[in-house]
């Protein structure tokens, strides 16, 4: 292997950026390459007729450890608004709740809602040695039967096309499914005083939780904003940036990765980090790969511009509820500086791929949007919009679960390979994930 061999990074999503800059604040050359046209995922943003959209809802959240914060967000202070809480709310069983955004089962019918909570104070907790063989097993389990049947059932459906029979057990985690608002205050508070039941019952009003981590948005434009600035960084740090590039082909030899071929070049690697798919590069290196591929939801974004001030003072509103569509609504009016007289919003539905070209989404938002109280009915769009992500979550199936773990397993053979992001199979959530891909760069690159 020539001693001037780069570190190659796969994927340019948030995990792999901060490998890269990683690698490269380290004096290390380093070759970033991913499919898409720009680095970042889904944390770009793009204009409308002059407005800004964010591709759904997103926000920066310091990691609490000074080196790797100052490698995401620099000396730029100036260029971040705080929010110390957001106004996040949900709309489920008919309800708009603008005080939290856990679902309140005070929404249900009285003896509906005591049964759900008698089953959740009663649930024995999961018990067994080895890990629950679904979700269902797992959450009737933790909170009982009647909310496995009036909550997470219907919702995960809505969510993912799967019954919780189908979905790995942690997958309510996935959309932060783990609390519910009962009873009054004062019930909470002394419900919450056992560890048990502080970990399954939400307070009522986010005013209540003093816990809140304080998040970042970029005082002018978009969330990608920030991506802008990392791109910055990266190219000032010297890392090649590939984007639009697909690899054809990876050679392996005794028990490591050598080289790739991207774009009819072939590049030579010290060390490879890999936030696509394993399945991607099992496939690219020969390697036997079994199973079906991993399903998703195809995102569907509706975008506006309204005329008229929101009737919510919610920052977004996840939507639980499984008569209506959408999935969640951001306002951005309502958290970034006001444009005069626009008021904009995005919402966010996840569908089957089939379903994206079967449905007016900007009608069916629209309508969903009055009818939740978010909108004045009077109000009426300056523009609107839609944008398919057509591969934009993955479902987390039991089975699809379990062919990462085995991929995972195979990629451990290549001592330079380090699988970084949702290929490490390590985290679900983008915080941990990021964390983990910068303690792997920081630690190979030494």
């Amino acid at each position: 292997m020539p001693k001037d061999a780069p570190f190659v990074v796969v994927g340019a999503g948030l995990p792999g950026i901060v490998a890269a800059l990683t690698v490269a604040e380290k004096g290390r050359r380093c070759i970033l390459i991913d499919t898409a046209e720009e680095i970042g995922g889904l944390l770009r943003s793009y204009e409308v007729d002059g407005y800004t959209f964010d591709f759904g809802t997103h926000f920066a959240n310091p990691s609490g450890i000074a080196k790797l914060d100052r490698l995401l967000f620099g000396e730029q202070e100036s260029e971040w608004k705080e929010y110390p809480v957001l106004s996040a709310g949900n709309f489920w069983n008919g309800s708009l709740n603008e005080g939290s955004d856990n679902p309140d089962l005070n929404s249900l019918a009285r003896d509906v809602h005591y049964r759900c909570l008698g089953d959740l104070l009663s649930a024995p907790g999961w018990r067994g040695e080895d890990e629950p063989e679904c979700a269902d097993d797992y959450l009737v389990a933790e909170y009982g039967r009647s909310l496995v049947e009036v909550f997470f059932d219907p919702v995960l459906k809505k969510f993912t096309g799967k019954s919780s029979h189908h979905l790995h057990y942690r997958a309510n985690l996935l959309f932060n499914l783990k609390r519910f608002a009962v009873l009054d205050k004062t019930a909470t508070e002394e419900l919450k005083t056992s560890e048990r039941f502080d970990a399954r019952i939400a307070f009522h009003h986010r005013s209540h939780f003093k816990g809140h981590r304080p998040c970042l948005y970029p005082k002018s434009g978009g969330i990608g904003r920030w991506i802008e600035q990392l791109e910055g960084k990266l190219r000032a740090a010297g890392v090649e940036i590939l984007t639009a590039s697909t690899i054809s082909d990876i050679k392996t030899f005794q028990g490591k990765v050598t080289t790739l071929t991207v774009g009819g070049k072939t590049i030579n690697i010290a060390h490879l980090f890999w936030s696509a798919a394993p399945a991607m590069f099992c496939r690219l290196a020969s390697l036997e790969v079994n199973g079906p591929p991993p399903e998703f939801r195809s995102t569907v974004l509706a975008g506006f511009v309204f005329d008229k001030k929101f009737t919510s003072e919610c920052d977004y509103v996840t939507v639980f509820d499984p008569d209506f569509a959408s999935f969640r609504v951001t306002l951005y009016e309502n958290f970034r500086k006001s444009e005069v007289g626009r008021f904009g919003a995005t919402v966010e539905f996840m569908v089957a791929p089939e379903r994206v070209e079967a449905c007016d989404w900007t009608r069916i938002a629209a309508e969903e949007m009055s009818r939740m109280g978010l909108v004045d009915y009077e109000a009426a769009p300056r523009s609107q919009h839609v944008k398919v992500v057509r591969n934009g979550f993955p479902v987390q199936t039991n089975e699809s679960v379990a062919n990462l773990g085995v991929q995972a397993r195979d990629t451990k053979a290549f001592s330079n390979l380090h699988l970084i992001g949702r290929a490490s199979g390590e985290g679900w959530f983008l915080d941990g994930l990021i964390r983990g891909a910068w303690e792997t760069a920081e630690a190979v690159a030494d």
